[in-house]
């Protein structure tokens, strides 16, 4: 038996080091929030387990009525609902635990009339410490724990067409590396003509330079769903790729532009049909993902434009997914699959990788799970996704914290010394003496995380940082 004896939060102002704009919000500075929770055995062993994550704004809601202020106030507070419901609970393993608290959570969000995407948040961030802790109370990597039933793991709960077949058919062995996905967002400059600001870090800036920089050939595109301004940045993405040789893995991110079947369709349609960069997207795109608006993503008017353009391009929902069943239901009306993020959640995540493994077996149709960003950094956030990612099997996974942050958040005095000592294949000291992610051929390495509990092998001490609150949030992100 477990038990959750302690969970602190606490909470650092981050800020980017080049803006971020994405769907209805640019981001320049954010909360950023760290859980620490602690985990006993019924024989009195305990473990520390460690989160954290971003609070960004107007992407759990995309409603542009609201103020950063009741942006961040709303985050904070699923984060302290979560916190509350999980501290004291006890469960035969921590898959119990976290089912425990995401129906408490989800029962608590139907009653305040609060959207699932955002609450959420708080489950996603104390699942990921109670997988840490009982990892490290295991003392166990997460891939083998997991394989191994140590996490009471069970994805027929979550999907019951899953209950007859082996859902560890659906997990890999983790390879020892995975490609960056890059994002090109929708006011990102692509050569360097267009670079208006330039960080003093030495590190690169538009689209030409980060691809020869980092030697990255995965892209996530960003679209806006003006059909011609979008033919027009994706001919300029596609002349600079030509130009360097590059033949890329493209996924396209609507950021949940289209309202209507018509829109969609006649936007694919019109791209795929282009002299300049229809073939192109056709052969090179592995997704779309999330082109219609939560509002309509799971309505009779996405279901109409799914049947119409068939299985190319696949598409998937990511905004859409607020709880353990959308994915499902999602693919049951024609989407292709759904998107992995951290801030939804891990076991949710695996169920789904299950799920879409399965039914791309069983039914021969075109099947896909991507791996999203949400601008994480390390040191937890991203060894966290990189790990779970690769127990999914995936060969590349958005990230783009490193690009507009570009740096550790600063959660221990110690942190930089501690990467470099247990994880020297995944960060580096570069030039300006700071350590960052180390990105060799557009991939990251994944050998000593994954040997690591959960993405990270040394503890931290998060006791100097500020205890969190919704005034803790705000203070520094908000002028």
């Amino acid at each position: 038996m477990l038990k959750v004896t302690e969970i602190d939060a606490r909470v650092i102002p981050i800020k980017t080091r080049i803006p971020f704009r994405y769907g209805i919000a640019t981001m320049v500075k954010a909360p950023h929030v760290v859980l620490k929770l602690t985990l006993k055995d019924d024989v009195g062993a305990e473990a520390h387990g460690f989160a954290s994550e971003h609070l960004p704004p107007k992407w759990f809601t995309k409603d542009p009525a609201t103020t950063f202020t009741d942006e961040i106030s709303a985050m904070v507070r699923v984060i302290e609902q979560a916190r509350h419901f999980a501290l004291g609970l006890e469960g035969e393993s921590a898959f119990a635990i976290w089912q425990k608290v995401d129906k408490l959570q989800h029962d608590w969000a139907k009653r305040e009339d609060l959207p699932g995407l955002l609450v959420s948040l708080g489950v996603a961030l104390v699942e990921r410490t109670l997988l840490d802790a009982n990892c490290r109370l295991l003392d166990s990597d997460f891939a083998t724990a997991l394989s191994e039933g140590l996490l009471g793991f069970s994805p027929a709960d979550i999907h019951p067409e899953l209950a007859n077949s082996s859902w560890n058919e659906s997990l890999h062995k983790p390879a020892d590396h995975i490609a960056v996905r890059h994002t090109v967002g929708l006011s990102d400059p692509l050569r360097s003509s267009e670079v208006r600001d330039t960080p003093e870090d030495n590190l690169p800036v538009d689209l030409y330079s980060i691809l020869q920089f980092y030697g990255v050939r995965a892209l996530k595109i960003k679209t806006a769903g003006d059909v011609a301004n979008d033919l027009q940045r994706l001919a300029q993405i596609k002349s600079l790729v030509d130009e360097l040789e590059i033949t890329p893995i493209l996924t396209i991110d609507a950021n949940e532009s289209f309202t209507s079947d018509s829109e969609f369709v006649h936007w694919v349609r019109t791209v795929l049909d282009d002299g300049v960069v229809g073939n192109w997207v056709a052969n090179n795109l592995e997704a779309f993902e999330q082109p219609f608006h939560r509002s309509v993503a799971l309505g009779r008017q996405a279901a109409r434009a799914l049947a119409e353009i068939g299985q190319h391009p696949a598409v998937v929902i990511d905004e859409s997914d607020d709880d353990v069943s959308t994915v499902r239901a999602a693919m049951d009306m024609g989407y292709a699959g759904g998107t992995y993020k951290g801030c939804k959640g891990v076991f949710r995540g695996l169920a789904n990788a299950a799920l879409i493994h399965k039914r791309g077996q069983d039914k021969g149709a075109v099947t896909v799970l991507t791996a999203e960003d949400l601008s994480t950094v390390p040191p937890l956030t991203v060894p966290q996704d990189l790990v779970v990612a690769a127990v999914m099997g995936l060969r590349h996974i958005e990230r783009n914290g490193h690009h507009y942050f570009g740096r550790i958040a600063p959660l221990d005095p110690d942190i930089a010394e501690k990467l470099l000592t247990a994880h020297p294949d995944l960060y580096e000291r570069q030039k300006d003496d700071e350590v960052r992610l180390r990105i060799v051929d557009g991939k990251l390495a994944l050998g000593t995380i994954l040997k690591a509990p959960f993405g990270l092998t040394p503890e931290l001490d998060i006791s100097g940082l500020t205890p969190l609150s919704i005034s803790a949030a705000l203070a520094g992100t908000v002028e």
